[in-house]
């Protein structure tokens, strides 16, 4: 078991009061496949059950990557919403799906509070509908929904990259995520801006995967 997972010593920034959360180690992962929206099914263990930092006391929770991004006004909000609050759960050891599923729910809630990024939430968002993937939930739509609206927004308004995502991937994902929800108009418009953009020859794995897609998509509407 200690030759799966390991700890990491985290200090959190609204309380001050150091931490260990779990981590899967990089070696023993084995990816089955992955999804055109870039879920990964692992067989064995998920390390994206353990990207959300939670801290035990007073229950701020934020992906690995921007878990220390905060500033003086947002550690103001946090403290004043999580005061008196009681966690209840402790979220550092080993992770069920709940567990995983629930740490991205409170990570959503902290994001909005502080008036996230809306690449970070979109981020957020899509995580959380693989987690519904994972078991079959149909709730991965609504998910799905707010990440499609988020990264929009983000499309709109955020200086590129966003996530480690360069501008033609954001465009494919809201293309992608377009089809999901079956808004298929959409997502051939958003699938055409990608194999029409004018750096596609930069990123010609995600400008091959919007032209499959983009075929799937005019395909599946000349049966409908």
């Amino acid at each position: 078991m200690k030759n799966i997972y390991y700890t990491k010593e985290v200090e959190c920034p609204v309380c001050s009061l150091p931490f260990s959360s779990t981590k899967v180690r990089t070696s023993v992962l084995k990816m089955e496949h992955k999804d055109e929206d870039f879920c990964v099914h692992y067989k064995d263990h998920n390390p994206i059950y353990y990207d959300i930092f939670v801290c035990p006391n007073c229950g701020y929770a934020s992906s690995e990557n921007s878990f220390n991004d905060l500033g003086s006004k947002d550690i103001k909000i946090l403290i004043d919403a999580f005061l008196g609050r009681s966690i209840g759960r402790n979220f550092c050891g080993i992770r069920s799906h709940t567990d995983a599923l629930d740490s991205y729910k409170i990570a959503l809630y902290t994001a909005n509070l502080i008036d996230g990024r809306k690449s970070y939430i979109g981020g957020l968002a899509l995580k959380t509908a693989w987690m519904y993937r994972y078991i079959n939930d149909p709730n991965e739509r609504i998910f799905l929904k707010i990440a499609l609206d988020s990264y929009t927004e983000a499309y709109e308004k955020e200086k590129f990259p966003i996530n480690n995502m360069d501008e033609l991937t954001v465009i494919y994902l809201i293309g992608e995520l377009s089809r999901r929800l079956e808004m298929y108009d959409k997502a051939i418009e958003w699938f055409s801006k990608v194999v029409s953009h004018p750096e596609r020859d930069f990123n010609i794995r995600i400008e091959k995967l919007a032209r499959e897609q983009w075929h799937l998509v005019r395909d599946l509407l000349k049966k409908i």
